[in-house]
């Protein structure tokens, strides 16, 4: 009897997977897209600062195609500069000792300080994250009051 019931479940969770998919299909996800060595680095970066850095906050990390260079916006809970600045400093270190080697190792590649941007968020009271500071080409930055992001 319990052989029916788990056969039972298993055509009913099927049929209805199948029309979730039949309704959900978006062709454009069938595009295809290069996978860089940039986006490897933003992969294995992402992975390394949600493991060894241990932030809480989810952030994101990506390879500008544009800009040529990984990013990783964090998302923290100080709007104090300094703090930011050290928190971010924190991060590069993690950074040089983690993600440094493996880009050399993996892919030949000599990450230097151009070729990651470092943007650190806090959670404003409308709920949209404003930026605090980043770092960038090795510097910091600190974005004038009322500007808008650049990207």
């Amino acid at each position: 009897m319990r052989a029916k019931h788990v056969f039972a479940a298993a055509v009913v969770l099927g049929i209805a997977a199948a029309a979730c998919t039949a309704v959900a299909h978006n062709p454009k996800l069938d595009a295809k897209y290069e996978y860089t060595v940039g986006d490897d680095i933003a992969q294995r970066t992402a992975s390394i600062l949600r493991i060894t850095a241990g932030i809480e906050e989810p952030t994101l990390v990506y390879y500008d195609r544009k800009n040529h260079d990984v990013v990783a916006e964090i998302i923290g809970n100080t709007d104090n500069v300094e703090g930011a600045k050290r928190e971010i400093d924190a991060i590069v270190d993690v950074i040089r000792a983690n993600v440094l080697d493996y880009a050399k190792r993996q892919h030949s590649i000599d990450l230097t300080d151009s070729d990651v941007t470092l943007i650190y968020y806090v959670d404003s009271d409308q709920g949209v994250p404003e930026e605090v500071v980043r770092r960038e080409m090795g510097q910091f930055i600190v974005p004038k009051p009322g500007s808008e992001e650049k990207d």
